[in-house]
């Protein structure tokens, strides 16, 4: 039976009489096949590296033109070149933030359902860090809603996703006054607590001014 793959190739021992050079020449094929295999991924790791930098480019003009648009024709005009520019860069971090700029003026002409549309359409596809700030968006589409339960829960998911702990209790302190307006004062309140009992934190100040609100209110 004829030997294939891993079986067909003799192990490579070196006898204690041969040399570096003779032990090359031996294997000298299957060493320059793996050679050749090695700088083929190179060369494709490279090519898909310069490629998604062209695409991030060519998305970041098409954002720009968007944004063109929007200076001189206003939400109507700017939407049409903003959809292109979701659709055909999606996952990428132009192509989100497209799909974050389409939200803010979907917002802006009271069409909430339109924005909150778009994002639910990038989210999956988003780039990591970006997540933060498409649910924080989508916190604010609830917002005008009504929804402010909602909302509480995307800007607590917001500070789960965040980096960054200023980040994460900005987050948190949204999550608290979307929780205040919808009429939970409670849970606001435990929000408010937790980070004004951290010196550390930037809102610490302000959770406290707002605990005293929020406990009167619970």
């Amino acid at each position: 039976m004829t030997k294939t793959g891993d079986a067909a190739r003799p192990p490579i021992v070196l006898d204690d009489e041969e040399s570096g050079i003779e032990l090359l020449q031996r294997y000298q094929r299957p060493i320059g096949i793996a050679a050749i295999v090695l700088a083929l991924g190179a060369g494709g790791y490279w090519m898909a590296q310069r490629s998604a930098q062209i695409k991030e480019q060519r998305a970041s003009a098409a954002v720009a033109a968007a944004e063109g648009a929007y200076n001189t024709g206003g939400p109507a005009a700017a939407q049409p070149e903003l959809a292109r520019v979701i659709v055909r860069y999606a996952g990428t971090n132009a192509g989100t933030t497209a799909a974050m700029l389409s939200a803010q003026w979907h917002y802006e002409i009271e069409q909430a359902d339109s924005g909150l549309a778009v994002i639910a359409m990038v989210m999956p596809k988003a780039p990591r860090h970006l997540r933060p700030g498409l649910l924080a968006l989508q916190a604010a589409g609830k917002s005008i809603k009504g929804d402010y339960s909602g909302a509480a829960a995307d800007y607590q998911a917001a500070a789960a996703a965040a980096r960054f702990p200023a980040d994460k209790d900005g987050y948190r302190m949204e999550a608290a006054r979307s929780l205040m307006t919808g009429g939970d004062a409670a849970a606001a309140a435990a929000i408010y607590a937790e980070i004004s009992s951290r010196e550390d934190s930037p809102f610490a100040g302000e959770a406290r001014l707002r605990l005293g609100e929020a406990r009167a209110k619970a």
